[in-house]
């Protein structure tokens, strides 16, 4: 059920991305510092959203492993601690009385 669910929502979502690209397919020019570009509308928006899409996954991904490199650390320095609590309360306890 839930795969129908998903189906159909990517249908519409198809069938309005191609109802945008046909009412939008008149040729526009993006001009950079550094030269133009010329396509149709649609396809700018398209690869405008893919571009940002893949730049935010990058990000993250980037991000997610900064925190796992850092959690790794902090565990190294947890079992550290760890082991030297262990090692004393072995020891045995000196009285000066």
């Amino acid at each position: 059920m839930k795969r129908l669910i998903f189906l159909i929502l990517f249908l519409l979502l198809l069938a309005i991305g191609i109802s945008f690209a046909v009412h939008n397919a008149e040729p526009i020019t993006l001009n950079f510092y550094f030269g133009s570009l010329t396509g149709p509308l649609s396809l700018i928006v398209v690869v405008a959203l893919a571009v940002g899409a893949l730049l935010g996954v990058v990000t993250s991904v980037l991000m997610v492993f900064g925190q796992r490199r850092k959690a790794a650390r902090l565990q190294r320095k947890l079992d550290m601690c760890e082991q030297e609590i262990r090692n004393l309360r072995h020891l045995p306890l000196r009285d000066k009385h």
